[in-house]
Parts: C-alpha cells; sequence; structure tokens
C-alpha cells in the first residue's frame, strides 16, 4: 500500500485547521486522549474536527505513571475519555519522562506498558506503543514489546523522504515538523491499513457498536447542563473547590453507558463526575440579569471575591468571559476567566461590559 500521511494533535493545536490538513492529503489523525489522569482538554474538538472532514484516528495517552498500578489508573482515564468511540488507529501509550527512563528499571517501565495495553486491549481497543529509539533500546525490554505490540517509532529526519534507519517493524513512523495551514504540528507516515486491520481486530475481539436498542437511556447526554450535587466528588475521588459546586457545567462526553460524565466551561474540560452525582440546574423565574455567560467584562478597581477575598492587582487589568452568571441562590455570583479556566468568583455588581 501507499503510504499515508498523518498528524498527531493535543490541546497545543486550538483552531487547528482540518480541512486545509485534508487538502493537504493528511489521511489520519493520532489525537492525544489525555495525560496521567486527565482528560485533553480539545479532545472532543479534535474527533469532531476529523470526523467532520473525513480523516481517521486514533488516541495516545501521555504517561506519568511511576508504578504498574499507575499505569493501570491511566488506562482506566483514557478508557473513559474515549469511551462510545470506534476509532479507525489504536491508541497509543507514550512515555518519555526523565523520572519515569531515570528511577525505573527497565522490566518496571516494560510492565507499566504492557499493564496499560492489556488494559485498553481488554476495554475494547488495539494499542500500540510510542517511543524513540533511545527508549527502545536503553529503557524498555523490547524483547517483550516489539511484535506484540505496535510500534509508533518517533525518530526526526525532519523530512518524510529521509527514511529512520531503525527498523522495529513500527507501523507509524513520527518524522519531524510539517507545517498546516501556518500552524505546526508534528507529521507521521504510517506504513499499514489500519481502518481494516483496526476492524479486523474489532471483529476478532467481539467488539460491538456502543449504541444497542436495549441499552438503557443515560440521564444526560453531550450538550446537557448540569451541577454536581454538593459534597460530591469527581471520578478518582478528587474534592472540587467549592464554586464548583455553584456552577452550571456542560457535558462535553459520557462513558460506562452514561454512568460518568465530563463536564466542563468554555470549551475547557473540568473533569468527570458520576451521573448518579450529576443534578439538572433548577428552574428560575425570569429575571433581568446583569451579565450572561459569554459576556466579556472587566473587574472595578478594589473589588473582592464572593468570599471576600483579595485579587491580585492585574486582575482589574485584564479582560474576562463570564463563565457563569448566577446561581439559583445568589444571581449576582459571576464566574469569571479566560479560555475557560476561571480566574474568580465576583459579584456583577463589581464587574464592567468590556
Amino acid at each position: 500500500m501507499a503510504f499515508l500521511k498523518g498528524v498527531d494533535l493535543s490541546y497545543c493545536q486550538k483552531g487547528f485547521d482540518y480541512k486545509a490538513a485534508k487538502e493537504k492529503g493528511v489521511s489520519f489523525a493520532i489525537i492525544r486522549a489525555g495525560f496521567s489522569e486527565v482528560t485533553d482538554s480539545r479532545l472532543e474538538e479534535h474527533i469532531e474536527g476529523c470526523e467532520k472532514n473525513g480523516i481517521d484516528y486514533g488516541f495516545y495517552w501521555y504517561s506519568y505513571a511511576m508504578s504498574v498500578e499507575e499505569a493501570k489508573r491511566e488506562a482506566a482515564a483514557c478508557l473513559r475519555a474515549i469511551a462510545g468511540r470506534r476509532p479507525s488507529y489504536p491508541v497509543f501509550y507514550d512515555m518519555e519522562e526523565g523520572d519515569q527512563s531515570g528511577k525505573l528499571s527497565r522490566e518496571t517501565v516494560t510492565d507499566m506498558a504492557l499493564a496499560f495495553c492489556k488494559a485498553v486491549n481488554d476495554g475494547g481497543y488495539p494499542c500500540g506503543i510510542y517511543a524513540n529509539p533511545s527508549w527502545l533500546q536503553n529503557v524498555y525490554d523490547s524483547s517483550r514489546i516489539v511484535g506484540k505490540y505496535d510500534i509508533w517509532l518517533a525518530h526526526w529526519t525532519n523530512s518524510p523522504n529521509s527514511p529512520s534507519k531503525y527498523d522495529y517493524g513500527q507501523t507509524v513512523w513520527q518524522w519531524g515538523i510539517d507545517c498546516i495551514n501556518g500552524m505546526d504540528v508534528d507529521g507521521n507516515i504510517c506504513f499499514t491499513d489500519y481502518p481494516t486491520a483496526v476492524s479486523m481486530w474489532y471483529e476478532e475481539h467481539g467488539v460491538q457498536q456502543e449504541s444497542k436498542a436495549d441499552e438503557p437511556v443515560p440521564a444526560y447526554k453531550r450538550g446537557d447542563n448540569v451541577m454536581l450535587a454538593k459534597g460530591a466528588k469527581f471520578v478518582g475521588g478528587v474534592t472540587p473547590y467549592s464554586w464548583v459546586y455553584d456552577t452550571v457545567f456542560t457535558v462535553y462526553a459520557t462513558a460506562a453507558q452514561g454512568s460518568e460524565l465530563m463536564i466542563g466551561l468554555g470549551g475547557e474540560v473540568t473533569g468527570w463526575i458520576y451521573s448518579a452525582d450529576a443534578v439538572s440546574p433548577p428552574c428560575r423565574t425570569a429575571e433581568k440579569k446583569k451579565f450572561s455567560t459569554g459576556d466579556r467584562v472587566t473587574v472595578k478597581r478594589g473589588a473582592l471575591t464572593c468570599k471576600g477575598e483579595k485579587l491580585a492587582s492585574f486582575v482589574y487589568d485584564n479582560v474576562y468571559t463570564v463563565l457563569q452568571a448566577g446561581t439559583n441562590k445568589d444571581p449576582d455570583y459571576t464566574v469569571i476567566g479566560v479560555d475557560g479556566k476561571v480566574t474568580a468568583a465576583v459579584s456583577a455588581s463589581d464587574l464592567e461590559p468590556a
């Protein structure tokens, strides 16, 4: 088969031009699903862009794990992030942290990669390993990996026409920096027909389409607005900041047949919660609000947070987006931020239109 041209995408490629990529011959993308136990903030954006423009895709997960158990938790987080998707390329595990190569034994690092891949396989997806030649030669026990899992080789020659001198039977090769409509992005070459191979893998492993007529309809779906029940925690047991309980979020994705929800604000992911801990925002009587979600505002000099805390001096010189306009108990409670990330909760009376 002819070599296939591809890219890999993450939160760094905000506003990526998928149409231009397709026109330039890009046929596949490997999308970062997340890192550690956190979902990539642009995962859904990249999936949607690829699907709309006929670009096949797979995923990768960037690891910070330092033990087999942590690698398994990363695999669980990855499966939550991509649940409900049927990618035509594998999921690749990306280990490249200095602490991993410098502080862990070859056996442990290899065990971690194998544990992640097995968990992802058991979760219904083909899996592979992303690595550079140094890791394959000096960090991993390659005899336990090469031939068992597909290799995505990172060896930059800075030109797709200058082949890597290394041969690990790699199915994907990352050769260097490509440029798509003025945006730098990692360039890749694929040597196998993954859409066909992955489809066969699904058949051989009995993986079915996610949507089944007899499955219960989830209480919440993508695009719904929800709040987190008081006292509830994120999936994984992390306790939210107090303002989270007073904020209305958008559901960006569902997992585990709708029992888990990815929620966020302004296009940025906040985290995963259990559907059982989600509640619908209370209905309000119509009221005139000073600001609405999405409005651009500045903060009046001397204003404090809703808790009465001082704000950093630079806050008064910046323009913010309203992420949450009021709560059921306090219509004046306003959450502001930049690029979907919360800066503070302040009173609407302390804000001015930008």
